[in-house]
């Protein structure tokens, strides 16, 4: 069997709907607000390529989907909102150390909030992926518990 006759089967509309998705993925993840049609030309251009260079249908769909899902991996941090990372820093990583940590006043409230920023911070720039933070974050929980325990028992001892 001739290895181009899967290209004759694949209809147009299925190879403008995978331009169309990539061309949403990369829309998702632009930063700076460029050109639509710049997008679109990127978008259609991997298509190309790609169905150009694509043993077989199964090929070609799956280097599809591989691309579309390295740009959401490779692009997650700019759709996590700095509202949202505030959030966690102040709700989760503050809140357990106001439990856990021994502090007074608006000073030691301060120096509360500069440890669960930097905690954050270590968390989303070592994580791969929104998953990878978030399991960070959750993992880290027990360290802020474990932390305000040594503290304790450093206190009773003195």
């Amino acid at each position: 069997m001739d290895t181009h006759d899967w290209r004759a089967q694949l209809l147009p509309q299925i190879r403008q709907r995978k331009v169309d998705e990539i061309t949403d993925e990369l829309k998702f993840y632009q930063s700076h607000g460029g050109e639509l049609l710049e997008v679109q030309k990127i978008a259609r251009c991997y298509e190309q390529k790609t169905y150009a260079g694509a043993a077989s249908q199964e090929d070609y769909l799956q280097k599809i989907s591989s691309m579309i899902l390295s740009i959401s991996e490779k692009y997650w941090r700019s759709s996590l909102q700095p509202v949202g990372r505030q959030r966690i820093i102040d709700k989760i990583l503050l809140e357990k150390l106001r439990r856990h940590i021994p502090y007074s006043g608006q000073e030691g409230l301060d120096e509360l909030r500069q440890i669960a920023a930097r905690f954050e911070e270590k968390i989303y720039y070592s994580a791969a992926s929104e998953n990878d933070y978030n399991r960070g974050i959750f993992l880290k929980m027990p360290t802020v518990e474990k932390m305000g325990m040594d503290l304790q028992i450093q206190e009773d001892g003195l």
